[in-house]
Parts: structure tokens; C-alpha cells; sequence
């Protein structure tokens, strides 16, 4: 599903799947609309080193950005927002 995805992160997913499974730290630096709102968090989502009770946080500066990458993150997963992916 994220390969089908023609965003620039894509590319850097095995990358930083790998410098995250090291470590629980890593930065990631791409310009606006490169798919870091969106493709990573699904990526860190099927990591199969993380726990299933492990959150995946996302901060986003507006509360309108909020709303539409909740409503596009589940969108990609075919889920309503709420049941995966959620906002406050």
C-alpha cells in the first residue's frame, strides 16, 4: 500500500524503519508534501518491531491539519476516524 504511494519519503522508509528499530530516536527532515504526515506514520503503523500498544504520535501545528491528516491517514487504512487513527 505505501510503495503505491508516489511521495519522496517513500524512498527513505527502509532507512528510517531501521535507524528507529536501533534506536527510539530519529530525525526526519523533508520538505512540505513529501508524505511524512501521512506515509510514516502508517510505515512505523506495520513495523513489526513495534508493540501493539505502542502510540504513534504525530504533531501538527493547526487544528485544521489535524482533522485532515486524521481523515486521510484513515482513509488509507479504509477505517472511519476513531478506530485506528484519532485526533485530540
Amino acid at each position: 500500500m505505501l510503495t503505491d504511494l508516489k511521495l519522496p519519503v517513500v524512498a527513505a522508509l527502509p532507512e528510517l524503519l531501521a535507524a528507529l528499530e536501533a534506536s527510539s530516536r530519529a530525525v526526519l527532515e523533508a520538505p512540505p508534501g513529501a508524505g511524512k504526515t501521512t506515509v510514516v506514520p502508517l510505515a512505523l503503523l506495520g513495523a513489526e518491531w513495534r508493540a501493539p500498544q505502542q502510540k504513534i504520535l504525530v504533531l501538527e501545528p493547526r487544528q485544521l491539519a489535524v482533522r485532515a491528516a486524521a481523515a486521510r491517514l484513515a482513509q488509507l487504512l479504509g477505517e472511519p476516524v476513531g478506530r485506528t487513527v484519532g485526533y485530540r
